[in-house]
């Protein structure tokens, strides 16, 4: 069967890690890598040993060897790189969050279906086997009927005011560089919310520091999802149901154990031992899709980045953080 040729497109921490995971998937190379500085490619491609790199994301996005071309690079420029793959018939993986706001993600999803190629955000927590197991167990009705979500992503970024995390032109702030995570599993177990109510505690740069949202559902579920880049979390995940709960243990978006309990007492814990960083579960995925002919995941469909975009600019809104 084919061994599917990746590209990367940003040479980053995150890059790095993604490029680290092909060792787990067969089936999957990376064929070529590309910065816009021509010594960092050099230097990536040569710790990694990839044979292939180039100084500009135009060369890359033209090779014809490349099937898919991971973007890595910092959130602001999802969008239009995500176009300018699309625009060459290049299959695209862009990592979370996929776009700045819902009409980047609009744009992106349909130049993707009119390009008839494939198209998935990055949000690698979705295919993890903790969150397989979870929603089984919720599915199963292992919990009873989901009243209550909780889920959090906190740490402490170091201040640079001028970095990637603080500075709202590189995208800085809790929610859009950690809080798509807790909002992404509200959203994978209870959709999307009729009700939103979010608060926000700013830096002086004007990103959000801190960021808690209330998701509330016509059937009396209640989602609150935290985020924070000035303090560290427990990063835990737990799911309350009429008959028991359901804990994804610390790190949940990267979790290798989940805890379910009943009401009556029961208790059973299941555990995911890898041998990977996780990008792994990720990758095969994608692997899949494109042996299968696909334009999108059923599991990480266009449908639920659409969501995680409306629902992420209605609390940047109410939380007067802007771009």
């Amino acid at each position: 069967m084919k061994t599917w040729n990746f590209g990367v497109l940003g040479l980053g921490k995150i890059a790095k890690r993604f490029t680290d995971a092909f060792q787990y998937v067969p089936r999957a190379r990376v064929h070529a890598v590309a910065s816009r500085d021509g010594n960092k490619a050099r230097e990536f491609a040569e710790a990694h040993h990839i044979s292939t790199y180039y100084a500009s994301y135009e060369e890359l996005v033209s090779d014809p060897a490349i099937d898919i071309i991971y973007i890595a690079t910092p959130h602001p420029f999802h969008h239009e790189q995500t176009l300018l793959c699309l625009h060459h018939k290049k299959a695209v993986l862009c990592e979370k969050p996929f776009a700045m706001n819902t009409r980047q993600v609009q744009e992106m999803i349909s130049l993707g279906r009119r390009s008839n190629v494939f198209l998935m955000e990055g949000m690698w927590s979705r295919f993890f086997p903790s969150t397989h197991k979870a929603l089984e167990l919720v599915r199963s009705g292992a919990i009873g009927e989901l009243q209550y979500l909780h889920a959090d992503f906190g740490f402490v970024a170091p201040v640079n005011l001028d970095g990637r995390v603080y500075n709202p032109a590189l995208g800085g702030g809790a929610q859009l560089d950690v809080g798509v995570y807790p909002m992404f599993l509200a959203l994978l177990f209870l959709g999307k919310p009729d009700e939103i109510k979010a608060i926000c505690q700013k830096t002086n740069t004007g990103a959000d520091a801190t960021t808690s949202a209330l998701l509330r559902y016509s059937n009396g579920a209640i989602a609150h999802i935290m985020s924070s880049i000035v303090t560290d979390t427990p990063k835990e995940a737990h799911l309350m149901g009429t008959t028991g709960v359901i804990t994804i243990h610390t790190p949940w978006h990267k979790s290798q154990q989940v805890t379910w309990r009943s009401n009556a007492g029961e208790k059973k814990e299941f555990s995911f031992p890898h041998s990977g960083n996780g990008f792994e579960f990720e990758i095969e995925e994608i692997v899949r899709c494109l042996d299968a002919g696909k334009t999108e995941s059923e599991l990480m469909p266009h449908s639920l980045s659409l969501m995680m975009a409306e629902v992420a600019d209605e609390i940047l809104q109410q939380g007067d953080i802007r771009y």
